[in-house]
Parts: structure tokens; sequence; C-alpha cells
């Protein structure tokens, strides 16, 4: 309670006009939101409540982090983002991100942040908009010339994928690749792999009842004790808690 009340007070002293919320609130397609300077989310519109494991009340989600919605490597990348827009001062424009989507399908985003100031000019917070682009919106630039190789591993993401087939698929050499991949995505390929793969799995841990090491060997994970270690790295509890935390039947 305590934490709630502390941010409706910051929420009040922000230089933002409720009525400009407002317009925000109402925006489809659109994801509005205002952090405080520790991270905690004080106030969101309606597409990103729903975003966020579909929460319907805004006491389902305000004082909660970044960490408390998504996967660990995931929070880490947006937290570092916002503590650079509070510490500098300085706006993030144009982030380009490729991101899960509440239905599980990956998609870019494109983001922004600013400073959030209080009536006396301090920085208190940071706010930030973000929305899904659509394959014809030229901010996708560079991104979209690594689609072959993204694409390769949705389509291949169980198998066997080498460093010199996506860069192939790409047409260009290893080393280019692996630069320009971590350079846009802020991971090497190699992660992203195993990204995709525990995002299956926990489609599959959530959606079915079939054995975690069945689920771990589907996804490309030929031993399930490493399986277990890389899903607790990324998504911060076993596939065991994972599926009991998650499941609605």
């Amino acid at each position: 309670m305590p934490r709630r009340h502390a941010s409706r007070n910051l929420l009040d002293d922000l230089q933002l006009d409720a009525d400009v919320r407002a317009l925000f609130e109402s925006a489809p397609n659109l994801h509005f939101f205002i952090k405080d300077i520790d991270g905690r989310l004080i106030f969101c519109n309606a597409t990103h409540r729903h975003a966020l494991f579909r929460a319907t009340s805004p006491d389902d989600i305000y004082g909660k982090e970044n960490r408390d919605f998504f996967p660990n490597a995931l929070a880490s990348a947006f937290t570092e983002d916002d503590q650079h827009v509070i510490s500098t001062g300085q706006p993030l424009v144009d982030r380009i991100e490729l991101n899960l989507t509440h239905t599980g399908d990956l998609a870019w985003f494109c983001t922004n942040k600013v400073p959030a100031r209080n009536s006396r000019g301090r920085i208190v917070g940071v706010i930030g908009i973000s929305r899904r682009l659509e394959s014809a919106d030229s901010r996708l630039g560079d991104f979209e010339l690594l689609s072959p190789a993204i694409d390769f591993i949705r389509q291949h993401s169980s198998g066997q994928i080498s460093i010199k087939r996506l860069a192939d698929a790409c047409g260009m050499s290893e080393v280019t690749f692996h630069r320009d991949f971590k350079r846009l995505f802020r991971i090497t390929p190699a992660q992203f792999v195993i990204r995709l793969r525990i995002h299956e799995a926990c489609l599959r841990l959530t959606g079915t009842s079939e054995p975690v090491g069945t689920i771990a060997l589907d996804c490309g994970f030929s031993d399930q004790n490493y399986f277990a270690r890389k899903f607790k790295q990324i998504m911060g509890v076993t596939p065991t808690v994972f599926r009991r935390q998650t499941r609605t039947d």
C-alpha cells in the first residue's frame, strides 16, 4: 500500500497533464508507460496493460519492475535503456527491437523514451511509448537485411543452426553477420537461438501436458539438465515452476 500511494503522488507531480494521459489511454496499438526512478511501473495505458500478461486492472501491475514481466535477458536490456535515459537526461529515440507479443509471436517494435520530470524539473523516472512496426515501415532499415537469418532460425529452431548458414542466407561473411547481428540485437546469434527455443518451450509448457524432457528435446535441447539451466537463467524459474505458475487449467 505505501508503494502504491507513493507512486500516485509521483504521478500527480509529473509535468504531464492528466488529459494527455487520458489521450494515450485510448490510443490503439500504442504502448504508453511511465516508470519511477527505480524502474517501477506507475502508469500505463490499456494496450500496455493487456500486453503484460493481459492484466485488466492497474493494481495488478503498478509498482512492479521489468523483471516481474519479462525474461531476464529482456528485462536487463529494458532496464539498461531506462537507466541510461534517467542518468543522462537524454531521450532514447527510435530503438528498434525484436520482441514477443502477448500472442507469443515475434514482432518488430519501435520504442522511444524520455526523462520524466516533476514540477521542479527534477528527473524522477522515464516516460515511454512503443508500437509494433509493420513490414512497410521504413524504420526497419538495416534490420531487414537480417530477416532471412531470423526466418531460418524460426523455421529450424529445433535443429542444428550454424553461423555460416545464417550468414549465407543474408549474403554476408560470417564475421560481418556476427558483428551486425550483435550490434542490432545486442545479443549474439547463438543467444538469440537459445532465447527463441526457450520461448517455444514456454508456449508448450503452458499449453500442453507433455513431459518436460519431451519438450526440451523437441525444442532443440538434447540435454534436459542443460535445458533446465538455460531456462532458469532466462526465465528466472525452472520449467516445472513456470508450468505451475502459468497453467490455467
